[in-house]
Formats: C-alpha cells, structure tokens, sequence
C-alpha cells in the first residue's frame, strides 16, 4: 500500500520530471558516475533513456550502465573524462514525467498531506516517508506527537490528494513516541 494506496479510480498523471537517481561520484577515467537509484522503476536509468540534470542543467542519454558493483556505474553520452563527471557529483538526475497506476502516488505528493482519524478527528501532518524493511512507513506529526503509521491497507483507509487528506482506519496500529 503506502504510496500505493488511493480512493482514486483514474491514473495519477504527472507532468513534471522526477529525481531517478543521485550522482555519488566519478568512477574511473572514462566519465562514469556512480549512483544511488532513487526510483522503482529501473528502465528509468537503463541504456537509451533519457536523463536531466536537475532544474533544467542538461540532459544526457544513458549509454551504458555498469551494474555489477556496490552502485550502479552510469556512462553518460557527452560525458567521456573523470573531469567531466565531478561537477555532476551531489545532483540529481531526473526522469521523464511518467502515468501511475490507480492508487500509486509518489512520495513527494503525499508529504504535507493532513492525516485524520476515521471519525474525522485531526491527526496531524504527513512529514517523512521512509522505507522500513519491506514496508513504507509513514511519520505523522500533530498535536498529539509523533505517529508512525505502516503504510498498508489495514493501517489507510483512504487517500485523496485532491482533497489533500489521508484517512486512517478504525483498527490503525498506533505508536506514538
């Protein structure tokens, strides 16, 4: 569930282009860079798609990826020294804007959402989205302190971003630190 749970029926379209990956840093002499992958979708970085520089600091298409390392190794056209591939480190690379499923949301969205109790009781704000083993975690934040809520059917009635709100369900685990 987590970021893919939703009272929404239509696909979530979004128009603008999403962080895919995080340049570590240089690898070798060739221009390669080293990345944290940021996406669950890995055709995002694979060879032939197309990367942006975050904002709008250029783009560049992948010509290979290395894959069997710590880190996947990205080997940018354009891109062919050590030299070349330093000013990139510490950036972010983006994606192309991309449809989702019915009840998938990205991360980003959700946070700041308002959070409420089935009974319609204020619960606070969604301020942090974070992996936790196998599961998403979300952190809520209100007048009663903080609250982590497993992202999962059981936990999430509803989520409705045009209205801007999360509803939990009657039975939501609670854990308030």
């Amino acid at each position: 569930m987590g970021a893919t749970s939703s009272s929404r029926s239509s696909p979530t379209p979004s128009s603008r282009r999403r962080a895919v990956a995080r340049v570590l840093g240089p690898k070798g002499l060739k221009g390669g860079v080293r990345v944290e992958l940021l996406t669950d979708w890995p055709d995002a970085v694979a060879a032939g798609s197309q990367l942006y520089g975050e904002g709008d600091d250029g783009s560049w298409r992948v010509a290979r990826i290395e894959s069997g390392g710590k880190v996947p190794v990205l080997y940018l056209d354009g891109i062919t020294t050590r030299e070349g591939a330093e000013p990139l480190t510490g950036r972010y690379l983006e994606g192309d804007p991309r449809s989702l499923d019915p009840g998938v949301f990205f991360w980003d969205d959700l946070i700041g959402l308002r959070v409420h109790g089935p009974d319609g009781e204020p619960v606070g704000e969604l301020v942090e989205i974070f992996r936790a083993g196998g599961n998403e975690v979300y952190r809520v934040v209100g007048p009663g302190g903080e609250r982590l809520v497993p992202a999962l059917r059981s936990a999430i009635e509803r989520i409705d971003l045009d209205a801007g709100r999360i509803v939990l369900t009657a039975d939501e685990p609670e854990e308030v630190r």
